[in-house]
């Protein structure tokens, strides 16, 4: 039985690195889909911001796969550390949206929320 154990073990690793690269192919697809747009001002920053935010979400968990498996970093610090990267992450995207925001007022001249 604990030979089971052992390789189900083994195949969620497997598992959660694959998920981990997933995640880090589908923020490069969505910088090279925005990249291939071709969209600049406004639209383009908030389109390079966003995607710049998933590829950091992506690396995120990698790295704390990689922190907690390879380097036995603990569990406290290591979700410490996957926490602030995923706070990158979140400004990243945040700030792309802030800033399609502040020209879409200007473009329309009405007030969006902050």
């Amino acid at each position: 039985m604990n030979f089971h154990l052992q390789d189900l073990h083994e195949y969620l690793h497997v598992a959660s690195y694959a998920l981990d690269f997933i995640l880090i192919a589908a923020g490069f697809w969505m910088a090279n889909t925005a990249r291939q747009m071709q969209m600049r001002g406004a639209v383009g920053s908030t389109l390079r911001q966003v995607s710049t935010g998933a590829v950091v979400l992506g690396f995120a968990h990698l790295i704390e796969t990689i922190l907690f498996e390879v380097f036995q970093v603990g569990s406290e610090v290591n979700e410490l550390i996957h926490r602030v990267i995923i706070l990158v992450g979140f400004l990243f995207i945040a700030n792309g949206l802030r800033q399609f925001a502040r020209s879409l007022r200007s473009l329309l001249k009405v007030r969006v929320p902050q």
